[in-house]
């Protein structure tokens, strides 16, 4: 999936969540594996298009998906050109322990992504974001 002009928000979500339904096809995936992978793509795809690529002259935004280690793993590659941020380090991490009412709306989507994957990594690469994450494909 590759989104050059700046996409809006739905069309882009649309065409995620078909590209992540040809690939489970095409790897044989559970309804299981395949939401779960659907899920945590969305909200980065979301917090990219909604935060990172807003004032992007022209926005990049590039999804690869693979079946890796005997495609007992999927690895999925999200990059875009917008502004250096690293979700897993520089997003605050939400405080769960308060109220629903109490808590400043946001903030729970990387932690949502974080306990989805076997792991979720952030690099800076030519100018680009690139975030790599990795999800059992036997869950």
């Amino acid at each position: 999936m590759v989104v050059h002009p700046p996409p809006e928000l739905a069309e882009a979500l649309s065409v995620l969540a078909e590209a992540v339904e040809r690939f489970a096809a095409a790897e044989s995936l559970s309804g299981g594996v395949s939401g779960k992978l659907n899920l945590v793509l969305d909200e980065l795809v979301t917090n990219s298009i909604s935060y990172g690529l807003q004032d992007v002259a022209e926005p990049h935004l590039e999804l690869r998906l693979a079946g890796v280690g005997g495609r007992d793993v999927l690895e999925a590659v999200l990059e875009d050109n917008g502004p250096a941020f690293d979700p897993f380090s520089d997003a605050p991490v939400p405080d769960t322990t308060l109220a629903l009412d109490e808590r400043p709306i946001g903030g729970l989507g990387v932690m949502l992504v974080r306990e989805l994957t076997e792991s979720a990594g952030y690099e800076r690469i030519g100018g680009m974001n690139r975030i790599t994450l990795r999800i059992k494909a036997g869950d």
